[in-house]
């Protein structure tokens, strides 16, 4: 029987998190493995797998610095990778948040659908969302924004399922370090959609603000870094072409440089060093 590996990556959510692992324990899904990566959490773990009969195994990743939700999963899943290639293992891999947002009773389904395309990657679309009116429209003019400059209408997070078959390719380079989402997608094209609505996290406050949009935006797009050259530079001879008469190829030209150049710095500079210096310590809950 194929074993099910489900990464969560947690900061100080514990709370949030066992009534996940509730639900998932709940949801009776077969050789249910699951690692949750520590993101260097202030608040102590209190987690433990007595009550979780239907779980096969709950590891906690402790990292020794907090590195934000897209680099916990990179480390997890060079973890896994290291430990399915000791044990020869075919498996499906699973990914979704610690908060509720991706709803874990969807969880099964993106399983079954990775099984039975196991040669997909299986991303959970958003749907619908449940923020407010202006968060919703300033997040689509986000969409919108990325897909001029790359091609790419990413509207899907972490919430994902696929199997071990693809992991190699998941993981031929280190874009899913910058984004995890956007990483995939640039990594391997053979992707399908199950769409789904987006849950309110269960407890506390959504950590989502302006800013994490902006600089999490930045971020996705750098993967993308080359298409973005391209199109760009399309973009610019059109302008420059159009409003010939105005004078402003000077403007056109900085701003094309300015983008391009720090999409390219902000992809080079967030490549991992040394990871084996960021996992503290891996432990297994009784």
């Amino acid at each position: 029987m194929k074993k099910n590996y489900i990464i969560i990556p947690t900061y100080n959510d514990w709370k949030s998190l066992k009534k996940v692992l509730n639900i998932l324990n709940n949801s009776i899904i077969d050789n249910a493995n699951i690692i949750v990566v520590d993101d260097h959490s202030s608040e102590k773990s209190t987690l433990n797998k007595k009550k979780l009969k239907n779980i096969k195994s709950l590891k906690i990743i402790s990292l020794k610095k907090n590195v934000g939700s897209q680099k916990a999963i990179y480390l997890g899943l060079k973890y896994l990778k290291n430990k399915l290639k000791r044990n020869n293992s075919q498996s499906i891999i699973s990914i979704l948040d610690s908060d509720g947002e991706d709803n874990p009773r969807v969880l099964k389904k993106l399983i079954q659908l990775a099984t039975k395309k196991n040669d997909y990657f299986i991303f959970a679309a958003r749907k619908e969302r449940t923020e407010g009116r202006i968060f919703r429209l300033i997040n689509k003019l986000r969409l919108y924004f990325t897909y001029a400059l790359t091609g790419k209408f990413m509207n899907y997070g972490n919430f994902s399922a696929f199997s071990s078959n693809i992991l190699k390719n998941i993981l031929k380079n280190e874009n899913i370090f910058l984004a995890f989402s956007s990483g995939v997608v640039k990594n391997y094209k053979k992707i399908f959609f199950l769409n789904v609505k987006k849950n309110k996290r269960y407890f506390g406050k959504s950590k989502v603000n302006l800013g994490f949009l902006v600089s999490h935006s930045l971020k996705i797009i750098s993967v993308f870094y080359d298409i973005v050259f391209l199109r760009t530079f399309l973009l610019l001879l059109t302008l420059i072409i159009f409003f010939k008469k105005f004078n402003l190829e000077i403007i056109f030209i900085f701003v094309f440089i300015l983008l391009n150049l720090s999409l390219f710095i902000l992809n080079k500079i967030s490549y991992p060093r040394d990871i084996s210096k960021i996992i503290k310590k891996v432990k297994l809950i009784k």
